[in-house]
């Protein structure tokens, strides 16, 4: 059907109001755009640092408060670092309790029989005490070989202190050269069970540079940072290498200087918008 000449001006006249409509709103688009962008950033300020991959990152108060920042400082402190090497239980010390298993009951089922192993005397009012065998290696050679912790397994965070001993009887000279004894009390560990022994490890002057973990924040290719604050509500975040961590400790080769302040609580969120909020 071949449409009229008054159809066809009234629809281009209606493609032109609609094109002139659209130009006019076209910049208040923009504008509302932006400003959603600038209400969601408002509460970070974020800048270049030139010469630097790092940016200033400038916090409002309202949002330092939501985000509870809290800091702790870069110091000094004695560090005695640990190698953990494995060991493994080869008897009970003469004179304590014996390691027990549970026995079949026969006919009584009510009965607690059970057994003894190792061979040792009993003793029932006294925890046993583990003799603890580690295998010489040429590192080990280098730690100190004086007093050591264990750790039995389950147990990731409290070592029983243990001392250095004779090997047990029976022990010939070529098995105990080869192997290092400790003696732990309190253990409450039987024959062959798998524990790992902490050495100290001998140094002059163990004074290093320390930050909190909950510091340290780590990139997808393994780089280390932490986030000073030299001024409020400014963080700038600054690269660390760690040696390595003892406890809640991160023990550094480089880092920030003594006495800077670096962000121990809001660390993660301040990574999010200087990398995420701030492209």
């Amino acid at each position: 059907m071949t449409k009229s000449p008054l159809v066809v001006l009234l629809l281009i006249i209606v493609g032109v109001q609609a094109v002139v409509l659209g130009r006019q709103m076209w910049p208040a688009a923009q504008k509302a755009e932006k400003q959603a962008v600038v209400s969601k950033t408002s509460a970070v300020q974020i800048e270049r640092i030139p010469g630097s991959d790092a940016k200033r990152l400038t916090l409002s108060a309202k949002a330092a408060q939501r985000l509870d920042i809290q800091t702790a400082n870069v110091r000094e402190q004695q560090v005695a670092r640990r190698r953990m090497v494995p060991g493994e239980v080869i008897a009970l010390a003469p004179g304590t309790a014996a390691s027990r298993v549970a026995a079949p009951a026969g006919n009584n089922p009510a009965a607690s029989a059970t057994r003894l192993t190792a061979g040792m005397p009993v003793t029932p009012d006294r925890t046993g005490a583990a003799i603890v065998r580690i295998q010489v290696t040429d590192d080990i050679k280098t730690f100190a070989r004086g007093q050591a912790l264990v750790f039995a397994s389950g147990n990731a965070t409290t070592g029983l202190q243990a001392n250095p001993t004779d090997p047990p009887g029976g022990t010939d000279a070529r098995s105990a050269d080869k192997a290092v004894y400790y003696s732990v009390e309190g253990a409450k560990l039987t024959v062959g069970d798998r524990v790992r022994v902490a050495f100290s490890m001998a140094s002059s002057d163990n004074a290093r540079k320390v930050v909190p973990v909950a510091a340290v924040l780590y990139s997808a290719t393994g780089a280390s940072w932490v986030y000073t604050t030299s001024e409020p509500l400014v963080f700038v975040r600054h690269p660390v290498k760690i040696d390595f961590v003892e406890g809640d400790l991160a023990v550094l080769t480089e880092g920030p200087s003594n006495g800077a302040s670096v962000v121990t609580v809001g660390a993660m969120e301040l990574w999010g918008s200087e990398f995420y909020v701030g492209h």
